[in-house]
């Protein structure tokens, strides 16, 4: 090691002594695959989180708290601060969650994975798909509280112009030759893919984002709701969530219902309990849309420590037929530190 990075390196340790008496750090990561048989489509390897995460708190010289969480994962880095200001914490960075995305999870669900789309439609929005708001709302500030037991947060996304597209040149993905002229804020035909020029963009006016969780009777009840308003010809929308989870006789139950406001809606039920140190899940859904579709997903997991594994068995029913139905299996596994 040469002089520089010697002194550096002294340096360096000498601050996180001082800082030592009054602080937290830790460092951890997390890694979750699925091996997937995709109902004769052949076997699919894939992961739905691949991340380390370090996080710091300490205290200011007012006496209030203020915490640091940096997450790294495929898709980039995002940093959430937090500020405990002894009459609810104010969040701020890149990385804040929407408050309906922070408390919508799924408690009908049992898989090891695959519970983090809540709703089999998935969380992302789109036509008749559920919408968390986390999307829309970009870099969100919040505020989180708890009173008499009752939890609640409230997020304010960032305001988002409108783009307007630019002409260019598509080409006939049918058809090599065929070349076809855009105007400025046209959109390719169907079948059609952009060679040069962009489309337009619609913007958000800033989404506001309310969410709460208790507990009633022993029950465990969440609710919340995003308003979504958008600035161009789109209809706004605000998707909103109720679920509910209870035990009982070493039985898990859920209940949730998912409310894209744009036609679906997503109803889920599920019990869950452990047989001879597994654990096993059933859940069934149901979706209101323009093609009905009824779900059922059996999961049983198995902790290892350092390491878990799982099997979905995920049966899917469209209405109007069976050419749609799909039977899946699907093997989960999850290493963390």
């Amino acid at each position: 090691m040469n002089r520089s990075k010697i002194i550096g390196a002294t340096a360096l340790a000498s601050v996180m002594a001082a800082g030592a008496a009054h602080s937290e750090m830790a460092i951890n990561g997390y890694f979750a695959g699925t091996l997937t048989d995709n109902d004769g489509g052949g076997l699919a390897s894939t992961f739905s989180t691949n991340s380390i995460y370090v996080s710091y708190s300490d205290s200011m010289d007012n006496g209030m708290g203020v915490g640091l969480t940096m997450s790294v994962t495929a898709a980039g880095i995002k940093t959430d601060v937090n500020f405990d200001t002894g009459m609810g914490t104010i969040g701020l960075g890149i990385g804040q969650d929407s408050a309906v995305d922070s408390m919508d999870s799924n408690p009908a669900c049992f898989s090891l994975v695959n519970c983090w789309n809540v709703a089999f439609s998935g969380k992302g929005g789109g036509a008749g798909v559920y919408d968390d708001g986390d999307a829309p709302s970009g870099n969100s500030i919040a505020y989180s509280n708890s009173v008499g037991g009752i939890s609640f947060k409230v997020t304010r996304g960032m305001e988002t112009d409108s783009v307007a597209g630019t002409a260019g040149t598509a080409i006939n993905t049918d058809d090599s030759t065929d070349l076809v002229n855009l105007a400025a804020g046209d959109d390719p035909a169907e079948g059609y893919t952009r060679l040069s020029g962009t489309s337009a963009t619609e913007g958000y006016d800033a989404v506001m984002s309310f969410a709460a969780k208790g507990s009633i009777m022993g029950a465990t009840i969440a609710a919340g709701v995003s308003q979504i308003d958008y600035k161009g010809t789109t209809t706004d929308k605000d998707p909103n969530f109720l679920t509910v989870g209870y035990s009982i006789a070493g039985l898990n139950l859920g209940y949730a219902v998912y409310d894209s406001d744009d036609g679906s809606e997503e109803t889920h039920m599920g019990v869950g309990t452990s047989v001879a140190g597994m654990d096993v899940g059933v859940q069934f859904a149901d979706r209101d849309f323009t093609t009905d579709t009824d779900y059922m997903r059996v999961s049983v997991n198995k902790g290892m420590g350092a390491a878990s594994f799982g099997i979905d068995y995920l049966e899917t029913d469209v209405a109007g037929g069976s050419a749609s139905d799909t039977d899946k299996w699907v093997f989960n596994y999850v290493v963390g530190f």
